[in-house]
């Protein structure tokens, strides 16, 4: 059976994320920074430059953590892209049927998967929850396939949970971080502990710390569309 959907929000897009207990664990240690990228840093610095990391990608971490969205689908396809990626694995999946979005319906296309389903349940159906094990997905691009529901009708909305993130933190984010405190260094930033993510976003966003090589490294990790 496959696993229920709890909490459902009323509005599409994204709706939220879970932590898990590994998401504060540094993404490169003191030692490793020393003997493979030859840069002596503190644990503070570390976690200035992994904080404007995740403020840059929009992530509350790279490691990996549950992340829940919902998703308008076309009418012509039962196909979405996740918006997270790479994407880890698929917990739980719900879709129900709609009259389609509003401005791409007209009279001769009323959605029909739609009038399918009042035809046989007499009323709009509601979340439906899907069998994980019949969903196709490629992770690196989180493109998923739904399986046609029980009728055979079309979904108009899903909404997916699934786990998101980088089981080990490749070379190219640990380069990043180095690159990182390099420039913090250069431009003489004297309390590194005082920013916030939400200060370094806001005030240290676009060129400030990330040069274009780190904007380069980490370009794979950005998630580009929240809602």
């Amino acid at each position: 059976m496959p696993e229920p959907m709890h909490d459902l929000m009323p509005s599409p897009g994204w709706i939220a994320s879970e932590r898990t207990p590994d998401a504060d664990q540094l993404y490169v240690s003191v030692k490793e920074l020393a003997s493979k990228y030859c840069y002596t840093a503190d644990e503070a610095e570390i976690r200035f430059a992994q904080a404007l990391i995740n403020a840059h990608t929009n992530r509350p971490s790279l490691w990996p953590e549950i992340y829940e969205e919902r998703i308008d689908l076309a009418d012509d396809r039962n196909t979405c892209i996740l918006a997270a990626r790479p994407v880890l694995k698929i917990l739980a999946a719900a879709g129900r049927y709609g009259g389609g979005r509003r401005d791409q319906r007209t009279m001769m296309h009323v959605n029909f998967d739609y009038l399918a389903a009042l035809a046989v349940l007499g009323s709009a159906p509601r979340w439906t929850a899907i069998d994980v094990d019949l969903i196709e997905l490629y992770s690196p691009t989180g493109e998923v396939w739904l399986p046609m529901s029980f009728y055979p009708i079309r979904f108009a909305q899903t909404q997916i949970r699934y786990q998101t993130g980088l089981p080990q933190i490749p070379d190219r984010v640990k380069a990043a971080i180095a690159d990182i405190i390099n420039t913090v260094r250069n431009k003489g930033v004297s309390d590194r502990n005082y920013y916030s993510v939400g200060k370094v976003q806001q005030t240290y966003s676009g060129t400030g710390f990330l040069s274009e090589t780190s904007r380069m490294f980490l370009a794979p990790f950005v998630v580009t569309s929240l809602m």
